[in-house]
Parts: C-alpha cells; sequence; structure tokens
C-alpha cells in the first residue's frame, strides 16, 4: 500500500518538469509627446520694474516647476519599463 502511494507522488513530482517557459512578448509604453516637449520661458522685455521683474520671477518659477513634473512623469515611465522586464 505504501509503495503504491510513493509511485503515486513520485509520477506527479515528475510532471512538474516538463513546464516550458514561454516568454510573452510586452508593449512598448511610448512617452506621451506633452512631457517631452520643451518648456517655453516667458517673454522677457530688455527693460522692466521692480515689480514686473517679480511678476517674471513667479512665472519662471511656475515654468521649472511643470519641467520638473514632466521629468517626474518620464522617471515614473521608466520605473514601469523596469518592473515590466
Amino acid at each position: 500500500m505504501i509503495v503504491s502511494i510513493l509511485l503515486f507522488l513520485m509520477t506527479l513530482l515528475s510532471g512538474c518538469t516538463t513546464i516550458q517557459k514561454e516568454y510573452v512578448p510586452v508593449e512598448h509604453i511610448a512617452i506621451p509627446a506633452h512631457i517631452t516637449a520643451d518648456c517655453l520661458l516667458p517673454y522677457i522685455p530688455e527693460q522692466m520694474t521692480w515689480g514686473e521683474s517679480l511678476m517674471l520671477n513667479i512665472s519662471l518659477l511656475s515654468v521649472i516647476e511643470q519641467c520638473n513634473s514632466d521629468k517626474k512623469a518620464i522617471r515614473e515611465i521608466e520605473q514601469q519599463r523596469q518592473v515590466m522586464k
């Protein structure tokens, strides 16, 4: 009785060795065009007042913030690509 159970278990173990790996092609994730677009600078006049200078600084900081968020999105896409590999 024990021998028949052991033979049965041995056949189950040997059945697991015939599994073949199948590689599935993964779709390439394209980086959206709005993320890779150039950051547009605001118009910088030749002469300006102190108040206009402050407004220019605010608009320049918002451009930098937008570019940094685009770069962060690109890094996240690249991390997703690494996980899929």
